[in-house]
């Protein structure tokens, strides 16, 4: 049960989440019980730019660049690799909270230094590459069918979408580069696994091997 907790803690500390606005215009007044509501004031924006055509024209353009968004996420531009490198990344973390089950029992109180990998295992390779570089995307290829272990492929740039398709496989996207960050990474391509109670991280000089 600890596993599961540490895990959601730790997951919890990686998730970044993207918003989209639409603006409606500035609105400059206040208004009354008696005078029409903020609503209805919203409402007779949206069916005047309804019948002059400007809310078709904003519906197509959040449409594709939302399709866009989709198809090339916001990644983040790193180097390929010009020599191996290895470090090891330290997961443990201090909670600034206590950490609770569903019960409200206190798991780890606050100021705690935990390891998630004294209770959970990172049974995959994660390999970080950029999509966009053929030479990476050979070497990766080519490394992760020559693996045992279970692979986790991610991009940190390229078109995801189209990879995914031509590889029938599932890759994953690193968007705006925040486990790279969390990871330490500076080139690519890097694999990343658990050694001990530590994740070694190594960078790889994409050399490919004609023969496969």
């Amino acid at each position: 049960m600890r596993g599961l907790w540490i895990l959601i803690a730790f997951s919890l500390s990686s998730v970044a989440v993207a918003g989209t606005g639409i603006d409606l215009g500035r609105i400059g007044q206040t208004y009354a019980i008696a005078e029409p509501s903020l609503l209805e004031h919203l409402y007779t924006k949206l069916k005047t730019a309804k019948e002059n055509g400007d809310l078709s024209k904003l519906e197509t353009v959040m449409k594709n660049r939302v399709a866009e968004y989709v198809h090339r996420p916001d990644g983040i531009d790193l180097p390929r690799s010009q020599q191996s490198r290895v470090h090891y990344y330290n997961p443990a973390v201090r909670f600034s909270q206590d950490i609770k089950d569903q019960d409200g029992n206190v798991l780890w109180p606050a100021g705690t230094m935990v390891n998630p990998l004294d209770y959970i295992t990172l049974s995959q390779q994660w390999i970080f590459f950029n999509g966009d570089d053929p030479d990476q995307t050979t070497w990766v290829k080519q490394y992760a069918n020559r693996q045992s272990k279970q692979i986790r492929l991610i991009l940190t740039q390229g078109a995801v979408l189209e990879l995914m398709k031509s590889w029938d496989k599932r890759i994953y996207f690193d968007q705006h580069g925040s486990l790279v960050k969390r990871f330490g990474i500076t080139s690519l391509p890097t694999v990343v696994r658990q050694e001990g109670k530590q994740l070694r991280v190594e960078s790889f000089v994409p050399e490919v091997n004609a023969h496969g």
